[in-house]
């Protein structure tokens, strides 16, 4: 399964050793909201002058670990039964790789608080252990500014007489650098489903929001005075709808008609990325290309992937990161 996620590798933290592995270390951002993925880029350069193979042969077994640590020197636990695995990572000499690997599913990141984080290699045909720099970063709460309790739809023929389970939709804001972001939550009160960066609080302008009767919530972030995002989730945590628009002789909105229930996004006309506002898309690569450097410009002199200041996409690709 594949998935779009932003990604932006501003803090590259490539440590040159004078060793047989060099280890680079970056992370998509430097804060976090509660319960959000934290994707590492772990790059590894391969010194050793042969082609290192890490697989499952005792003589070929390698790993690639992280060590965590909280703000009082707290090593944070690894989640049982979660593993990465390098197994069928082939490294030529001189080449560089970079991986990227969702951390917060191998470790528990789940408390809010300041965090430092490198990563480190090992293999049986090397005579040591090889690390990155420390990188910081830290999970935040955010603020909730809006909360709304739904039932889950269930449109069988045998709901009737079932207890409704109930989904909770919370916009949280996030103080990121001398910038706020908007953030969706989705939960009950034994899990979290979802959480979706919405995108940037702009001056005083502000967000639309709606619940249809399938008790999917529907967004409208300004991203400036006339134009606006547009999503749509369900109670699962997943987007349903995504597009920009612009106003004209009208201004987009969110209407709901309050017999049916039904929301709709009337107003406008849908912006075009590249033409009416710069694409979030443009200058970004998939993990794929950033493992192969396919169409990535000096990919082979890059110590970590590099992208312009604002955030980017990044698909996992199949078996990256897991």
């Amino acid at each position: 399964m594949k998935k779009n996620l932003s990604l932006l590798f501003a803090l590259s933290a490539f440590l040159p050793l004078f060793g047989q592995i060099a280890v680079g270390l970056s992370l998509n951002r430097s804060a976090y909201m509660q319960y959000e993925d934290v994707f590492a880029c772990v790059s590894l350069r391969n010194d050793t002058g042969r082609v290192m193979i890490f697989g499952n042969d005792p003589k070929l077994q390698g790993f690639l670990l992280f060590e965590i640590l909280d703000s009082r020197d707290r090593r944070v636990a690894k989640i049982t039964g979660a593993e990465i695995s390098s197994t069928g990572l082939v490294l030529r000499p001189g080449e560089i790789k970079r991986l990227i690997i969702p951390v917060n599913r191998y470790y528990d990141l789940d408390m809010p608080g300041r965090y430092r984080i490198h990563s480190f290699v090992s293999h049986n045909q090397l005579p040591e252990e090889y690390r990155s720099k420390t990188v910081t970063f830290s999970v935040e709460e955010g603020i909730p500014i809006w909360k709304r309790e739904v039932g889950v739809p269930d449109l069988s023929p045998e709901h009737t007489g079932k207890v409704v389970p109930a989904r909770t939709y919370t916009i949280r804001v996030m103080q990121e650098g001398g910038d706020r972001y908007y953030y969706l939550v989705v939960e009950d009160a034994d899990r979290i489903y979802g959480t979706a960066r919405l995108g940037k609080v702009y001056g005083q302008e502000k967000y639309q929001v709606e619940v249809d009767m399938f008790s999917r919530i529907h967004l409208l972030i300004p991203m400036s005075p006339r134009l606006f995002h547009y999503l749509s989730f369900g109670t699962d945590g997943n987007l349903r709808a995504d597009s920009y628009w612009k106003t004209t002789s009208s201004i987009p909105m969110l209407f709901r008609d309050s017999t049916t229930g039904n929301v709709t996004r009337i107003g406008g006309v849908q912006a075009q990325p590249g033409i009416d506002f710069r694409d979030p898309k443009k200058g970004f690569y998939t993990a794929d290309q950033l493992l192969k450097g396919e169409g990535v410009p000096n990919a082979t002199n890059r110590p970590t992937p590099k992208a312009p200041a604002d955030s980017g996409l990044v698909d996992l690709g199949k078996g990256v990161g897991e």
